[in-house]
């Protein structure tokens, strides 16, 4: 499998991350299976090798002199070099790339690709660019549609990524696997602390974190014992500005920034959450909205991507426009003000999580997946 991997056994940075790890622990457990990982962690540095539970993980470092490229770039660049050098001497049966779709497109093994966060639509909300934004924005559009059309097996985690597939192409199936979960978040023992909300992401501007600290600045004057608990690796300047946001509205001592937390905390954060919320502006189908529904928690989250397919708005969460933090602030509100009401939709989200977003379901998928593709070129 080509993917980002973890680096840190005991936490996760980012969702697909995560469902490379979900998904290659659970495969690994299965009889004549063998599993290798290959991360594209974007280090400069040698290539290293790592033993986990019952697989190896390569960690792929960059080098030469386009060594001090972005990840992308460098991929496209050289790095697809080293990746066609190192499945050479792996030489599976199968590569599964997680995203990674101009590697992909230029695999001469048996592949498959899942389609993660659609790269040109991410980049709207990429300020680290500066004036070079919208260039960056452009040359992924060109590349990423120029990769899918070469690609022949795609897995979709959910029906939103459909419409960013060329209808001229070399696609000859897709398949729906929604993102896995973990077993231990179904095993989550909920003790929710009235008015405690959990925000798991990515600390940057796609992830709208300045828009719910600005719903949280309404909500703290109708529900005085409220708190904001925010979790997720920072890019600094966006951190700061969030910090100033907060000490703007003198909540310093109710909205908490975690870090990038554990899998432990996570769920520990999760068990005494009211609700979680995810306002972001851009998302395909965020694993922690799978991960809060495995743990029983209702979830508010922003009415765009794939979000729709994975919440029913009143039954497992409420669905809100993240442009308007009177919409994300109400959604809460309700939430935290009908302590029934959060029950109830947390039920129901663990039932739906139970039904599609298991790992052992992923997997079989998955492999359903691989035998019918090494079946379609044998």
């Amino acid at each position: 499998m080509v993917t980002v991997f973890p680096q840190d056994r005991h936490r996760i940075d980012g969702g697909v991350a995560g469902v490379a790890r979900y998904l290659v622990e659970e495969l690994a457990r299965r009889p004549g299976v063998k599993v290798t990982v290959i991360d594209l962690e974007g280090r400069a540095g040698p290539t290293t090798c790592e033993q986990w539970e019952s697989f190896i993980v390569y960690r792929l470092g960059k080098k030469g002199p386009w060594r001090f490229l972005p990840g992308t770039l460098y991929y496209m660049v050289t790095g697809k070099r080293q990746v066609r050098s190192l499945l050479g001497q792996i030489n599976p049966d199968i590569v599964h790339f997680q995203g990674f779709t101009f590697l992909a497109a230029n695999c001469r093994q048996p592949s498959l690709l899942t389609l993660h966060g659609i790269a040109e639509e991410d980049a709207r909300w990429d300020n680290r660019w500066g004036v070079l934004r919208r260039p960056r924005r452009w040359l992924l559009k060109l590349t990423e549609a120029y990769a899918r059309r070469r690609v022949s097996h795609i897995v979709l985690i959910s029906e939103y990524t459909r419409r960013f597939l060329p209808a001229e192409s070399s696609i000859q199936k897709t398949w729906l696997i929604e993102n896995p979960v973990t077993e231990s978040y179904f095993g989550v023992e909920r003790s929710f602390q009235p008015g405690r909300i959990f925000c798991c992401a990515r600390i940057r501007p796609l992830k709208n974190i300045l828009g719910m600290i600005k719903a949280f600045a309404l909500l703290a004057r109708q529900f005085p014992h409220a708190q904001l608990r925010i979790a997720g690796a920072p890019q600094a300047d966006y951190l700061a500005a969030c910090k100033q946001q907060v000490e703007a509205n003198g909540l310093k001592k109710r909205v908490r920034f975690l870090g990038n937390i554990s899998i432990d905390r996570v769920q520990f954060e999760l068990a005494k959450a009211n609700c979680l919320v995810v306002p972001s502006f851009q998302e395909n189908a965020p694993l922690t909205i799978a991960e809060a529904m495995a743990a029983g928690v209702p979830v508010v989250a922003a009415n765009v991507g794939g979000i729709p397919q994975m919440i029913e708005d009143g039954r497992t969460g409420l669905l809100v426009d993240p442009c308007d933090t009177k919409s994300i602030s109400n959604a809460v509100s309700k939430i935290l003000s009908d302590e029934r009401l959060a029950c109830s939709m947390g039920q129901a989200a663990k039932e739906t999580a139970r039904k599609r977003f298991s790992a052992s379901l992923a997997c079989e998928k998955t492999l359903r997946a691989y035998r019918e593709i090494l079946r379609i070129l044998s």
